[in-house]
């Protein structure tokens, strides 16, 4: 039986559920011998402000992109000739699809402030470097194509065709960008892919994944298992390694400096080069 992209989706997605359901038991007769290994303890992300209550944050956050991916695997819908029914792509329907889009990131602040967290403190908004982002942001995304560069050489594209052959396609929002020429649709998409996307897919997996999963484990720990939820969430086969190696660059930014600008913006700045370099291969229509 060949192997599809659907199954590697779903085997990573259990493999995400069953590495957490594993380490916070673990991780928690850890620090029961060795107190000084807290995760929160290390690190400039401090998480010691959050319970348990997080971990069924996080366990709705995995019933949440769960959904999205039986969904994202259901048969397409025919047409009474047999014939795949195709949906057009309209500007309402992408505001839609936008507003959805930001419904994690909403979720996200209730669950902070239902606590009365302040949210700028717990991101690191108020961060007095933001100056250095003008650096911060380059360089993240230069690290980011140098290792999608060695990706690439290393033949995984070619292989990822050899094993998936029709799975291994582009990305539904990069097919529709190309196959439209209505401005208002590529504005939507730039919207959406260069401030939506940033924005609240770094607060959902950095801001409180990330932080929530460190509280109850470590940072090594909680870097790998965003990452890789980061990326099978994204459910393109051919993005499924970059994305996980973007998102520990994400991690690391954040990190480091202890303020969620700096992932928002090497997220936002890689996307938005993405767009570019997707416009001028676009030919003229």
């Amino acid at each position: 039986m060949p192997m599809t992209s659907d199954a590697v989706f779903t085997s990573t997605f259990i493999l995400c559920v069953v590495a957490m359901v594993c380490a916070v038991p673990a991780y928690a007769q850890i620090r029961k011998k060795a107190p000084h290994l807290s995760g929160h303890r290390h690190g400039k992300i401090r998480t010691e402000f959050l319970n348990r209550a997080d971990l069924l944050g996080i366990a709705l956050f995995l019933s949440i992109y769960g959904t999205y991916l039986i969904a994202a695997q259901s048969p397409p819908e025919l047409n009474p000739d047999g014939t795949v029914r195709e949906i057009k792509i309209t500007p309402p329907i992408l505001a839609a699809q936008i507003i959805s889009q930001i419904v994690p990131g909403i979720i996200v602040m209730a669950l902070l402030m239902f606590r009365n967290m302040n949210i700028v403190e717990f991101f690191g908004l108020r961060w007095k470097n933001a100056r250095y982002l003008i650096v911060i942001a380059p360089m993240g995304v230069i690290l980011t194509y140098l290792f999608f560069f060695i990706v690439e050489d290393s033949g995984y594209m070619d292989f990822l065709k050899e094993i998936f052959g029709d799975d291994s396609k582009e990305q539904e929002t990069v097919r529709i960008y190309k196959e439209t020429s209505a401005g208002t649709i590529r504005l939507l998409i730039g919207l959406s892919v260069c401030v939506v996307a940033p924005l609240v897919e770094e607060i959902v997996f950095r801001g409180y994944i990330y932080a929530a999963t460190k509280r109850f484990t470590d940072r090594f720990f909680a870097a790998a298992f965003s990452s890789l939820l980061f990326a099978v969430v994204h459910f393109n086969i051919n993005a499924l390694l970059p994305l996980f190696l973007l998102a520990l660059i994400l991690t690391l930014a954040y990190e480091l400096t202890g303020s969620l600008w700096a992932p928002i913006s090497i997220h936002a700045l890689f996307n938005a080069s993405n767009l570019v370099m997707l416009e001028m291969r676009i030919p003229n229509q």
